[in-house]
């Protein structure tokens, strides 16, 4: 009994899709991971369980002269406390430079980093998927960046129909507080 109260609640706190296929998502084929260097701001997001009260949100790509990027996010929690996490991302495959992969150290965890569209100045999609068959669910991890800390209105709305377009369910994407 136990266990399945535990289960629900965790499966409450996260983006949820009680379909257990993760959508066919087309990444950005010309995406130049140089270009992507530098800051970024988190505009929207869905509910992602790691970023749960969390706001000020941003993430810093750096070229670790190896092939791989150093990845640096960073958030103010809902108590007032500063979180970091350090990773290194790596293209899963360089036929598809827009798909992948992120390796972070404390706390351990890999995860997909799909950048679905971006044009390096204002804004970039990126989108990521879980799927776990034996539960007939999905996790779905959406973000919407920026340069600044802020998008228009049309630009957020555009991202938002290029994701659900390719399936993604962004009914639980909602603003992240930038006001830090």
């Amino acid at each position: 009994m136990f266990l399945s109260i535990a289960i629900v609640v965790c499966l409450s706190l996260v983006s949820k899709s009680f379909t257990s296929e993760c959508p066919k998502i087309v990444t950005q084929k010309d995406f130049n991971a140089t270009r992507y260097l530098g800051l970024w701001y988190e505009i929207e997001r869905n509910n992602i369980i790691f970023e749960i009260a969390s706001k000020c949100e941003n993430a810093t790509y750096t070229d670790n002269h190896n092939g791989t990027v150093g990845v640096y996010n960073q958030a103010i929690t809902a108590y007032g406390g500063y979180y970091t996490i350090h990773g290194v991302a790596v293209a899963k495959d360089p036929s598809e430079p827009g798909a992948l992969e992120v390796i972070f150290s404390n706390p351990p965890r890999i995860g997909d980093y799909n950048v679905i569209t971006t044009n390096y100045d204002e804004y970039a999609l990126v989108y990521a998927c879980q799927s776990i068959p034996i539960l007939s669910y999905k996790l779905e991890f959406i973000w919407l960046l920026s340069r600044t800390k802020s998008l228009s209105p049309s630009r957020i709305n555009e991202l938002k129909k290029i994701i659900q377009d390719m399936g993604a369910d962004v009914n639980s994407v909602k603003p992240t507080t930038q006001d830090c």
